[in-house]
């Protein structure tokens, strides 16, 4: 017979054995709603809800502390000047570390799970490597540690894909810096985090990339982004005949929303067409020059059928991609694993997307999605026209994937940190 106290004292040898766990980001999502922001919120939730001690700590600007809002007392903040940061090597001052590892210490936190280090500073990595006891892991969302030009992996002066990058090849993109430079730039960032525990990417282009830069793919582990609140479809019978084609996201230079407003003229010369479709863009304006932000409003103006939504909160997403028929994800950088995708199929709705990176291993062409080649509006225009078929939606409905919890996410980070969470095994029955 199994004693009646067995499931607490094995409970109290699991909790001993779990590590504190911090996740840490380069900001927070009442302050910035980026993709990595989101899943590393996500999945801090996401371990508390199967029983892991867990605590948030995200970086924020001295100048937006008064937009800063806490949701409870497990979550923190670590406060930097944005003017005294070198964005080449990526140094900050050392007051943004030492808060880190007092907030860490002053916690008991004996796991940290880096999700960037951009405002922290490289650092701030090798300080919390170097405490006492503790165990550390980074979860990479995109490309900075590798490319200069904002992570994005596209040339600076062509803006074309970058396959991938040599000291010779960054210095062409950016020739204010020599190739030693660049050398030295990566040292500096293996040097800071190529010992860590581990890494997760959320994709397997994502983990490749950075395998083949110089990362032990020993170490790496492709775990998925989960959503903090999945829902159910709340899609009914289609009633007209209409079909709704939704943009989400930050409307930059990098996300392609020049390709719509292109396709947005080819649906414009066919007043057939122009009846039966609707462009609809979600989503805040930033980094986008005068020639694009007069284009983007003279097309507003020009065409009835596409309309601009403006920007949204993260809690009306899943309600406003139900309003769609199909998510648009138009990029023109590689991607690695969008949150966009994953929200779009927890709304039941199948994506149309560049293939490319990361956007073509989550999308299987002609499975959940639909695929067109970069930058080329006629081919976006040829995947609409299928999507806009009642047979093609079927399909493509019926081909989306179960979308994850942020527990499963924390789960399966669990695991790859190599301890068990609280909640996966059903209690022992008592001995009566």
């Amino acid at each position: 017979m199994i004693p009646a106290n067995a499931n607490r004292a094995g409970a109290d040898a699991a909790a001993a054995a779990r590590p504190k766990v911090a996740v840490i980001s380069h900001s927070h999502p009442s302050l910035s709603k980026g993709g990595a922001e989101i899943s590393a919120y996500a999945l801090f939730r996401g371990l508390r809800q199967i029983g892991v001690d867990a605590i948030y700590v995200g970086a924020c600007a001295s100048a937006t502390r008064h937009r800063l809002a806490f949701a409870d007392e497990h979550e923190f903040a670590v406060f930097h000047d944005a003017e005294r940061y070198d964005h080449f090597y990526h140094l900050a001052p050392r007051s943004v570390s030492d808060q880190l590892v007092e907030i860490l210490a002053r916690e008991g936190v004996g796991l940290a799970n880096f999700h960037h280090f951009y405002h922290l500073g490289l650092g701030a990595l090798r300080a919390v490597r170097a405490m006492p006891g503790m165990r550390t892991f980074l979860t990479i969302h995109e490309f900075l540690a590798i490319c200069q030009n904002h992570g994005q992996m596209i040339t600076r002066q062509v803006r074309i894909l970058c396959e991938g990058a040599s000291n010779e090849a960054c210095a062409t993109c950016f020739p204010e810096h020599l190739r030693a430079q660049f050398a030295m730039r990566r040292e500096t960032m293996l040097d800071s985090f190529g010992d860590f525990d581990g890494f997760v990417s959320p994709s397997r282009f994502l983990a490749d990339r950075f395998t083949d830069w110089g990362l032990d793919p020993a170490r790496m582990r492709v775990i998925e982004n989960g959503l903090l609140a999945p829902a159910e479809p709340m899609r009914g019978p289609k009633r007209d005949r209409s079909w709704t084609f939704g943009f989400f996201g930050q409307i930059n230079p990098f996300k392609g929303v020049d390709v719509l407003l292109d396709v947005a003229d080819l649906i414009g010369a066919d007043k057939a067409l122009a009846a039966t479709m609707r462009l609809r863009i979600h989503g805040n304006l930033i980094g986008q020059g005068p020639e694009f932000t007069e284009r983007f409003e003279t097309s507003l103006k020009a065409h009835p059928f596409l309309s601009y939504a403006g920007a949204y909160d993260n809690r009306s997403v899943h309600r406003l991609m139900s309003e769609c028929d199909y998510v648009v994800i138009p990029s023109k950088w590689w991607e690695n694993s969008p949150v966009v995708i994953q929200e779009a199929f927890g709304a039941g709705a199948p994506v149309i997307c560049t293939g490319i990176g990361g956007m073509a291993e989550k999308v299987p062409d002609g499975v959940a999605g639909l695929h067109f080649r970069l930058g080329d509006a006629a081919d976006l225009l040829r995947a609409l026209r299928l999507a806009a078929d009642p047979r093609n939606a079927a399909v493509l409905r019926a081909g989306l994937p179960a979308v994850i919890s942020a527990a499963e996410m924390a789960r399966r980070y669990c695991d790859s940190f190599g301890f068990a969470p609280a909640r996966l095994a059903p209690p022992l029955e008592a001995a009566e």
